[in-house]
């Protein structure tokens, strides 16, 4: 197995728990799963630094009856500790219904010897709300 497919492996594993957590319903474990300044850049607010902030983004997400979340990967290109993720993203309400769904970049570096989020900024393919 070449290096390319060990990092795309390695990221598919980091997408797999981060969708697990989510589904547990675990804020404090998302943003456990970013680098310690970790950013998250999403839609219709400004960028979020470190574990409090994401994870308060990721708790308002699950009280709005977010339930799941799935990630599906178009594309790694690995930089050394450094990968690049292209990707499209549906979250799921409570009866498995597609709630929201659009595209996302994340910024990956290894700490501590894991694959973590370091810069996550993702935004929705729906139309805006009244358009």
């Amino acid at each position: 197995m070449n290096v390319s497919m060990d990092i795309h492996a390695a990221i598919a594993a980091a997408d797999e728990q981060f969708m697990a957590t989510f589904k547990q319903r675990d804020a404090a474990g998302l943003a456990g799963l970013y680098t310690r300044n970790g950013q998250l850049l999403p839609p219709n607010a400004d960028m979020m630094t470190g574990a409090e902030a994401i994870q308060g983004f990721w708790q308002a997400v699950l009280d709005m009856g977010v339930q799941e979340a799935r990630l599906d990967i178009a594309e790694v290109t690995g930089y050394g500790e450094t990968a690049v993720e292209v990707g499209r993203w549906t979250m799921f309400g409570p009866e498995q219904q597609a709630l929201d769904q659009g595209k996302y970049i994340v910024v990956w570096q290894q700490e501590d010897g894991q694959w973590k989020l370091h810069r996550d900024i993702f935004n929705s393919s729906m139309p805006a709300a009244g358009a």
